[in-house]
């Protein structure tokens, strides 16, 4: 009995974190049908593995290793990599994701691709080297002849004005 109440506990806090693990899910695989699978999939081994929980530690980061191998199984299945695929910037990201509809992930999506384009050519390749080719900042720093804290820095800048550039187009397109 005490195995049913952990995983009824579990899956209360798996529902209730939905939204962020949709917009995370939805972000890697661009495909409204493959998230909804997916995440009945994360669902299914939080049910399976909810007595190898630590309930001592935050829930979200667990479902969202989970989602990450759920991601990494279907590209799998579709005979591609993840590879185009920076896990480590849709968790960056994933405040943004805290209230999502789906609707509202890809306004938010057309925004970020909108945000990105306006971006000055140096800093898309920069943004390309880190999140796409994975490259550190020391590797970054080599490539295009900046320091490592100024490649760290503009990192931080960026995503703090892609953020801002995205709140501010779906303002601009709820206004309309």
């Amino acid at each position: 009995m005490q195995d049913a109440v952990q995983i009824e506990a579990l899956l209360r806090r798996f529902y209730a974190n939905q939204g962020k693990l949709r917009g995370y899910v939805f972000s890697a695989t661009r495909d409204y049908h493959a998230t909804e699978d997916i995440l009945q999939e994360v669902a299914i081994v939080v049910a399976k593995k909810a007595s190898t929980y630590d309930t001592g530690r935050p829930a979200l980061p667990w479902f969202m290793g989970i989602a990450r191998n759920q991601i990494q199984r279907f590209y799998r299945s579709k005979g591609r990599e993840a590879g185009h695929v920076s896990f480590e910037l849709l968790e960056d990201f994933l405040p943004l994701f805290s209230s999502f509809d789906n609707e509202q992930i890809s306004d938010r999506q057309v925004a970020l691709k909108g945000c990105v384009e306006k971006l000055p050519a140096k800093q898309r390749r920069i943004m390309q080297l880190r999140y796409v080719e994975e490259l550190d900042c020391s590797q970054i720093s080599k490539t295009i002849g900046n320091s490592i804290q100024g490649i760290y820095a503009l990192l931080k800048r960026m995503k703090t004005g892609l953020r801002k550039c995205v709140e501010f187009q779906l303002q601009q397109s709820e206004a309309q």
